[in-house]
């Protein structure tokens, strides 16, 4: 049997117990922000006060504060829920961009002054967890399995609830695949003939990303590797191997970035998308400029916003060896319960809601094509998301940094990025770029 990845999510979304939910239709959020992210600290209340004046005067033990990087306009299901499940409480969001949460909330949390719930990484919560300003959760995350337990577990106890799983793939135009007379892609053969077929003889382009953030192009690449080389039972034990200086990037992943190379060489990925934000790469595939777009939950909906009448199938990253195919995903998000919240009982009675199906499904609504980490429990999908149906199956959904070590996942992750960021301006080699990741690596494992 082969070795399986353990941070790979083995909920299937097409088996286990499903949970009929109703229209797919119904779920959209009726309002999509394209930002991806609040860049200024924000306060939002739901319900009960109409400003923050009000909230001084509101009895403070039904005002509940929650801290979060998500927009507004990405948790609409989340607030319908907790409106109408906890209708004496007020639920204050308080948004802070992503770029700069984890430094404000760790300051907020060191002198007691941080929301009752907040968003957390599994790094946040283990973290956290050491510096006792997060509470111990195990009482209600019994029913998750134990790959949400070991991505926010810390000793023998888990610090978060999880959310639904993340998740990045291909989106593209069904419809335009059918008008222009391209072929949807099978593997990566025909993957790059139908990139060229749009780019040389429709004059469309054939991909939208953003490559500006360095931790998203290095997702370029690690999701190539995925299915060239995570999903090989060699290529799973990397991460192991790679924080105890056993492996190195230019010896174990050099031979099978020559896809990745191919996506530069056909001109999917381009030197243009290092400025392109990520508004601009759905104005561009909502627009018909391209035929395909890289994106997460946040971009489908933003994309159904958009274009509500847009026909939208799925892609998983392709490559030549290994499984062939796979795509990014995994429990990346938590919730966790501040240890000094002012309304800490109630804080946990909403999270301990959280962590039921109702709950789950309400977070799930939030990001369409995901699904739990409930044990025995499944959501239905839309059709959309039939063309990753087998990574699911298959279990070819991969988390590659979060297998290098906590000391090394962020850093690394973000220099593998900066430095392919380079390969693609041509302002170094691929070998020089992979020799100073290698070069990191060995930095942090002898500080």
């Amino acid at each position: 049997m082969k070795s399986r990845n353990p941070r790979k999510i083995f909920v299937s979304i097409f088996s286990a117990v499903a949970v009929l939910t109703g229209a797919f239709s119904g779920m959209i959020p009726t309002k999509a922000s394209l930002s991806f992210g609040a860049e200024n600290q924000e306060v939002h209340v739901l319900k009960g006060a109409d400003s923050e004046a009000d909230l001084e005067s509101a009895d403070e033990t039904t005002t509940i504060r929650i801290g979060t990087w998500y927009t507004e306009d990405n948790l609409t299901n989340l607030k319908a829920y907790l409106a109408g499940e906890f209708p004496n409480y007020n639920f204050v969001f308080e948004y802070i961009g992503k770029s700069n949460y984890e430094p404000i909330m760790d300051s907020k949390l060191s002198y007691k002054g941080a929301p009752d719930i907040i968003y957390v990484t599994g790094e946040m919560a283990e973290k956290h967890a050491m510096t006792g300003y997060i509470a111990n959760l195990s009482d209600i995350t019994e029913k998750f399995n134990m790959e949400a337990k070991v991505a926010f577990g810390y000793g023998n106890a888990v610090y978060a609830v999880p959310n639904t799983s993340d998740l990045e793939c291909i989106f593209y135009n069904k419809d335009m695949f059918t008008a222009k007379g391209a072929a949807v892609p099978t593997d990566f053969s025909t993957f790059i003939g139908a990139c060229d077929y749009f780019r040389v003889v429709r004059k469309i382009r054939p991909l939208a990303a953003s490559l500006k953030d360095p931790y998203g192009f290095a997702n370029s690449a690690l999701g190539v590797l995925s299915a060239n080389y995570f999903s090989t039972d060699r290529g799973s034990g990397f991460g192991a191997r790679l924080q105890y200086g056993r492996a190195t990037f230019s010896d174990e992943l050099r031979p099978y970035m020559k896809d990745w190379e191919t996506l530069i060489e056909h001109r999917v990925l381009t030197a243009d998308m290092y400025t392109i934000d990520g508004k601009r790469a759905i104005e561009e595939f909502v627009s018909e400029e391209a035929a395909m777009i890289v994106g997460t939950p946040e971009t489908y909906v933003a994309i159904r916003e958009a274009r509500p009448d847009m026909n939208i199938g799925t892609l998983p990253y392709f490559g030549t060896e290994g499984e062939g195919m796979a795509i990014i995903g995994g429990c990346d998000l938590g919730f966790a319960l501040n240890a000094n919240a002012m309304n800490y009982d109630k804080a946990k009675e909403v999270l301990a809601s959280l962590a039921r199906v109702k709950g789950q499904e309400a977070l799930w609504k939030d990001r369409p094509g995901s699904q739990t980490y409930l044990e025995d429990t499944a959501f239905n999908v839309d059709e959309a998301f039939k063309g990753i149906e087998d990574c699911y199956k298959k279990e070819l959904v991969y988390t590659p940094w979060m297998d290098w070590g906590q000391d090394l996942n962020r850093r690394v992750h973000y220099t593998y990025g900066r430095e392919l960021q380079k390969v693609l301006l041509k302002r170094e080699s691929l070998e020089m770029a992979l020799s100073n990741v290698d070069k990191l690596v060995y930095e942090i494992l002898h500080e």
